[in-house]
This record gives C-alpha cells, sequence and structure tokens, in this order.
C-alpha cells in the first residue's frame, strides 16, 4: 500500500512537471540574446553606459598611473558587477569585453 502511495505521488509531480508551460531553446542561451532586440538593446545600453564610465575614469586618473589600464578595469568592472547581480545582456557584453582584450593584448604582442 505504501509504495502505491510513494508511486502516485510520483506519477502526480511528473504530470505537474509536463503540465507546466516550457520556454522554447532559442529564447535562452547565447542565440536567444542576439535573437531578442529587446537584450540587444540592453547589451548595448550597458556596453555605452560602461565605456562612458571608463572614458570617465581614464580623464580623472593620473597619468603616471597608467589610466589607460584603470579606465577599462572600470568599465569592465560596471559589467562584471551587473553580471553578478544577474542581468543577461551583461554577460554577453562581458564577454565581448574580454574578447576584446585578448583582442588587443595579440595586437600589442604582434606590434610590438
Amino acid at each position: 500500500m505504501t509504495s502505491a502511495i510513494i508511486v502516485s505521488q510520483a506519477l502526480a509531480a511528473l504530470a505537474w512537471i509536463a503540465a507546466a508551460p516550457l520556454e522554447t531553446t532559442t529564447s535562452t542561451g547565447f542565440w536567444g540574446l542576439l535573437n531578442d532586440p529587446r537584450k540587444l538593446g540592453e547589451a548595448t545600453l550597458i556596453a555605452s553606459g560602461a565605456i562612458l564610465v571608463g572614458f570617465m575614469v581614464r580623464r580623472m586618473w593620473p597619468r603616471s598611473m597608467n589610466p589607460l589600464l584603470f579606465g577599462w578595469v572600470a568599465a569592465t568592472a560596471v559589467v562584471a558587477g551587473l553580471a553578478y547581480a544577474g542581468v543577461q545582456s551583461a554577460g554577453l557584453v562581458l564577454w565581448l569585453f574580454i574578447g576584446a582584450a585578448v583582442l588587443l593584448g595579440i595586437l600589442a604582442v604582434v606590434m610590438g
């Protein structure tokens, strides 16, 4: 009798899970961010704001303390903070910032 109750509860739980509406696979993940114009616009606004913050830090930072590096770090910190807070578009922008940093590093090594 007890096993029948356990099986019926398990089946009821599975039926409840199956009845819940599922999101389509295109609305999640990396491609979902690129296909949704609202998320893409949000990512653009985040990137623009972070670049503005980085530029302001670069202008205010003393020249003897490498202002370009600290401007880049400030912009990345803004984006990383938003990504940590759970904003999905900030994760996309963070990956773009990391990719840009890698490409600039390669360019610096190649150009000497």
